[in-house]
């Protein structure tokens, strides 16, 4: 069975430390993702793609990180696991929820502390609305467009190349 691409990150640096009290972090499968999370302060590495990977839509950057939920960002104390190169501290904050997380700007990945995780996820239920009405109206936007044409144009002249008449 081959492994996916996030799963693959794992392979680039065998064993991590934590950031927080230099622990060796065990892998830990969720999902098709492989955590890396810290025995002694249960902190969880979180490489490119794995919390979506692990905990869905709602834990995954992408619907979380916007700019309702936006504040500073400012250099952390710690160090990436990964990369080893020092992270930024992001407050992620929606109608009276808010988390600090530890995010590497070198190689993407994010540091969460105990319970970080699912107030992300409290922060992705309270965002769900206003996501699903910005993809309603993207779809409206895009089924406005309707069917392009692309028979006189530059691609159908290339695909034809490959025809056999």
């Amino acid at each position: 069975m081959g492994r996916s691409a996030v799963s693959n990150q794992h392979m680039t640096n065998k064993y991590l430390e934590c950031p927080r009290d230099h622990s060796r972090l065990q892998e830990t499968h969720v999902g098709e993702a492989q955590l890396d999370v810290c025995p002694k302060c249960t902190g969880q590495f979180f490489d490119s793609g794995e919390m979506f990977v692990s905990f869905g839509m709602k834990a995954d950057p992408s619907y979380w990180d916007r700019t309702e939920t936006a504040s500073a960002v400012r250099e952390a104390e710690i160090h990436c696991p990964r990369c080893e190169k020092k992270m930024l501290l992001q407050d992620v904050s929606y109608e009276g929820t808010k988390v600090e997380i530890d995010r590497c700007r070198s190689c993407a990945g994010i540091w969460l502390d105990k319970g970080e995780v699912d107030v992300l996820i409290k922060i992705g239920d309270k965002l769900e609305p206003l996501v699903n009405a910005e993809t309603d109206k993207a779809k409206a936007e895009l089924d406005k467009m309707g069917t392009p044409d692309f028979s006189g144009g530059m691609i159908a002249r290339f695909v034809k190349m490959f025809k056999k008449d």
